[in-house]
């Protein structure tokens, strides 16, 4: 919870994995397996309650080393809340509000925050009981809709891919997400070049690739998604496969 917490006091984002930390500490466990009985709601919220605690002691520790001024909310969480750099980045806030007309921009502002934190209620409901997996995704969609995405956001969620595994042979999309990756991967410093250095491209060129991009991302975790609820349906109501010419079942332990 510290960890979430100084993660949160850096980028604001990370403060959705509350949810799968509180669902994991808070599962009760008999004998290596889950046990059947609910965890109360105020058992999740006391230990969602820790990392907050230690946010607040993070956000007061800064009021100090500031002289006694919350200036400094508004040039960190401010910032990426009300995202007033339009740098172009591998996401897609920055082409919207660059053409976007100025009385429209708190609306979009909020619909597109709300967005980036709109999936964690209903994804912790369906996955509850898999709190690991469920921090994956959330950690995957940070890097689609936070608003200063970075390759080292992309490059998380890349490489704890493998921990999955074994569901990829329930996955649907893999080759068009895998091309869909590599073209992004070679396209868009060409089209970065083409537009920025050689002047013979424009803005709607790069953000074609980096749309194409955050699509590719959106595909892989909802095609690992389905996967993975795929695999668990099968391992609950069982598949019929031969074995040695017989019939037989793949169940759960």
């Amino acid at each position: 919870m510290a960890s979430i917490a100084f993660a949160s006091y850096q980028s604001l984002y990370p403060i959705m994995l509350v949810v799968p930390a509180a669902i994991f500490f808070n599962t009760n466990m008999s004998d290596g397996k889950k046990s059947k009985e609910s965890v109360p709601l105020p058992v999740y919220g006391r230990t969602a309650m820790i990392s907050l605690g230690f946010t607040a002691i993070l956000i007061f520790v800064s009021y100090f080393f500031f002289a006694h001024s919350w200036k400094f909310l508004h040039a960190t969480t401010g910032f990426i809340l009300g995202v007033p750099d339009l740098t172009p980045n591998m996401g897609v806030f920055w082409y919207f509000f660059t053409e976007m007309f100025e009385h429209f921009r708190p609306f979009f502002i909020c619909v597109f925050q709300i967005n980036a934190f709109l999936y964690t209620v209903p994804l912790a409901i369906k996955l509850k009981d898999h709190p690991v997996f469920l921090a994956y995704v959330l950690v995957t969609l940070m890097s689609i809709f936070k608003s200063y995405p970075s390759y080292a956001d992309v490059a998380i969620f890349v490489t704890l891919l493998p921990m999955w595994k074994h569901v990829f042979s329930y996955m649907r999309n893999t080759f068009i997400v895998t091309n869909m990756f590599l073209c992004c991967t070679v396209l868009s410093p060409i089209l970065w070049h083409l537009w920025i250095y050689a002047g013979s491209a424009n803005a709607n060129f790069y953000f074609a690739i980096a749309l194409t991009f955050s699509t590719a991302q959106i595909f892989l975790i909802t095609d690992l998604l389905f996967a993975f609820l795929r695999r668990e349906f099968d391992l609950k109501t069982g598949v019929k496969h031969l074995i040695n010419g017989k019939d037989a079942q793949v169940i759960l332990d």
